[in-house]
């Protein structure tokens, strides 16, 4: 049966073993693209968690647009442009 038309296992752990023998196939371009599909998603992810700490941050007054500043400035400080 083609791995397109089958069914999706309904238990993950049988999707595990799955993946792991769709990626052993896959071409070098493939695993690419699955590569950066995983780099999106982990992306996705850190954004998300990242926004909602920022809110937090926001809301308790320990994120503001001074100390944004001043951690550029200090950062610039210790890497000056060339």
């Amino acid at each position: 049966m083609s791995t397109l038309t089958a069914p999706l296992p309904t238990d993950l752990q049988d999707l595990r073993p799955l993946l792991h023998r769709r990626l052993d196939e896959a071409t070098a371009e493939e695993l690419t693209a699955v590569h950066n599909v995983l780099l999106e998603m982990e992306a996705r992810r850190l954004y998300e968690t990242l926004g909602v700490e920022m809110d937090g941050d926001w809301a308790a007054g320990r994120l503001t647009k001074e100390n944004i500043e001043e951690a550029i400035a200090a950062h610039r400080g210790k890497h000056p442009y060339r």
